[in-house]
C-alpha cells in the first residue's frame, strides 16, 4: 500500500468509524458505542499517560511536568487529552479532519482548553518547533516504513535539548497467520474485502495495515541524532510484536555552540 493510499485509508476511518480505527474492538465501533465505553476508551488513555510518564520519570529523569507537548497520531485525542493535564501546551497531530473534529468536540466535553489540534500537513510545514516532549503511540505501525522512518526522523528532530521523546514501533508478526492475512491484504484487494465481510465489516472498509520497522534503522538514526541515553519496553498486541522506545537529548552545555 502507498502512502497516498494509506492517507486515504485513515480520513475515510475517520469518517466512518473513529474511535475503532484507535482501539479495534468492537465495542468501539460507532454503531455500538456507548456511554459507558466511550469513557472506558478515554480512560484508557488516561492510564496509558499516567504508566508512560512514570516511566519517563523514573528512568530518564523527566520533569513532573513540561512545556510544549506533541503527540503525533492523535486520532480522537485519547491520549492528547490526558497529557494536557501535565503540560501547557499539547499539539495534536493527525491526517484525518474528522479525526480532529472528533478530538476537538472530545476536547470540549472536558473542558481542555491547552490543546491545539492540526492536520499532518500543517504540522510539516512548522519544521522548525521544538517540543519539550515528543509522543507517537500504535499510529507509526499503520505507515508505510519509507514513509515512516521520514517522519521519525521529523519527530526525533523536533525534540529540545533535553527534551524527551517516544515511539511506539511494531517489528515483527508473533504468528505465521498474522504474516499470511498481512501479505493478502496488501496484494489482493478482493481477498481483503473478503475478510471484512467475514469479521462482520462492511466490503468496501479500508485495509488496517500493519507494517513492521528495522529497529536497527531507528536506532541508527536516534544515535546519529545525538540520543545517548534511552529506555525500551516491549508491546504485544494481539500477537503484533513491538517496541516502544523513550530517549532524552542532551542538553547543549552552557557556553558551548552549535555548527550551522
Amino acid at each position: 500500500m502507498s502512502r497516498t493510499e494509506s492517507n486515504s485509508a485513515w480520513r475515510k476511518f475517520g469518517e466512518d468509524d473513529p474511535y475503532f480505527g484507535v482501539l479495534s474492538q468492537p465495542r468501539y465501533r460507532r454503531g455500538s458505542l456507548t456511554e459507558g465505553a466511550l469513557e472506558e476508551f478515554f480512560d484508557s488513555g488516561a492510564e496509558y499517560v499516567d504508566g508512560l510518564l512514570t516511566r519517563l520519570r523514573t528512568r530518564l529523569d523527566a520533569p513532573q511536568r513540561f512545556g510544549d507537548v506533541l503527540d503525533f497520531g492523535c486520532g480522537v485525542g485519547r491520549l492528547a487529552i490526558p497529557l494536557a493535564k501535565y503540560a501547557d501546551q499539547v499539539t495534536g497531530v493527525d491526517i484525518s479532519p474528522a479525526m480532529l473534529r472528533e478530538a476537538q468536540h472530545n476536547q470540549e466535553r472536558v473542558g481542555a482548553k491547552n490543546i491545539n489540534f492540526v492536520e499532518t500537513d500543517a504540522w510539516l510545514q512548522d519544521p522548525t518547533r521544538r517540543f519539550d516532549l515528543v509522543h507517537t503511540f500504535i499510529v507509526l505501525q499503520h505507515i508505510p516504513p519509507g514513509n515512516g522512518m521520514r517522519l521519525i526522523a521529523q519527530l526525533v528532530k523536533q525534540v529540545a535539548e533535553g527534551g524527551f521523546g517516544v515511539l511506539h514501533l511494531t517489528y515483527t508478526k508473533d504468528e505465521p497467520r498474522l504474516r499470511y492475512i498481512s501479505w493478502v491484504k496488501k496484494r489482493l484487494p478482493l481477498a481483503a474485502g473478503l475478510i471484512n465481510v467475514a469479521r462482520g465489516r462492511r466490503f468496501s472498509t479500508p485495509v488496517m495495515q500493519m507494517n513492521d520497522y528495522n529497529l536497527n534503522h531507528v536506532m541508527h538514526l536516534l544515535q546519529r541524532s545525538g540520543v545517548n541515553e534511552f529506555q525500551a519496553e516491549y508491546t504485544d498486541h494481539g500477537g503484533y510484536l513491538g517496541l516502544s522506545v523513550g530517549f532524552k537529548k542532551p542538553a547543549i552545555a552552557s557556553g558551548s555552540s552549535v555548527a550551522a
